[in-house]
């Protein structure tokens, strides 16, 4: 039911542990796209090369330039071939049930468009150490005016997504916040699950938390707010 999309870019220091991580899914069946935005280090060629078990679908998708994570994430939708998609950082974990879980829930309420979870943070690039819980509130508007609520690892119907225009790639940080103010001026239906998915790393030099940034994500944030308010 569902397909991961994964944007890498010069990612070889996360990717064989996240490489692991999809092939030790509880989920039997499932599909990731993979979108090299022209790596110069060894990446592409790890996961070239990485043989995943029986029943994971895997493509990838290598860009002759550089391009952004929104515009990275749109060509993996384009490719995908199940009804819901995940977006999933080369950085971040999920752990072994996600997407079981993910798929229960979808078949559960095939009404919400978009489900999000509680996620664990860590501030290790290994992930060995835990240093928080983000426990997003139940779904409103006014909360994702404040915040950001859907976190690192939301999945949505892939209908609504076209439906909506995909990912805006007007943004450099704010694509996904983006989207998912859009969607929910447009009415559509979002659902917390109280279990955490996975683990969120609070990579210092992530577009969306390095410091260097962080006019630029204040500015579209606020941008964005007030459009959707």
């Amino acid at each position: 039911m569902i397909t991961l999309l994964c944007s890498s870019y010069n990612s070889s220091e996360h990717i064989e542990k996240y490489l692991e991580s999809i092939n030790n899914q509880f989920l039997s069946k499932f599909q990731v796209v993979f979108v090299d935005a022209n790596s110069s280090d060894d990446s592409l060629e790890k996961i070239k090369s990485y043989k995943f078990r029986k029943n994971i679908d895997s493509e990838i998708i290598e860009c002759s330039e550089r391009i952004g994570v929104y515009a990275a994430w749109n060509k993996a939708v384009q490719a995908s071939k199940y009804p819901y998609v995940m977006n999933y950082n080369t950085d971040d974990r999920l752990y072994p049930s996600a997407l079981k879980l993910a798929t229960l829930y979808a078949k559960k309420y095939p009404d919400v468009d978009l489900f999000y979870s509680r996620c664990f943070i860590t501030d290790n690039a290994q992930n060995q150490t835990l240093v928080g819980l983000h426990d997003w509130p139940d779904f409103s508007h006014r909360d994702l005016l404040e915040n950001c609520i859907c976190g690192p690892f939301p999945f949505l119907k892939k209908e609504t997504l076209i439906e909506v225009g995909m990912f805006e790639t007007a943004y450099q940080i704010s694509g996904d916040y983006a989207t998912w103010l859009k969607m929910s001026k447009k009415g559509c239906k979002f659902m917390k699950i109280p279990e955490a998915l996975g683990c969120y790393y609070h990579n210092p030099q992530g577009v969306s938390t390095d410091p260097e940034f962080f006019e630029t994500h204040l500015k579209e944030d606020l941008l964005l707010r007030e459009k959707y308010a």
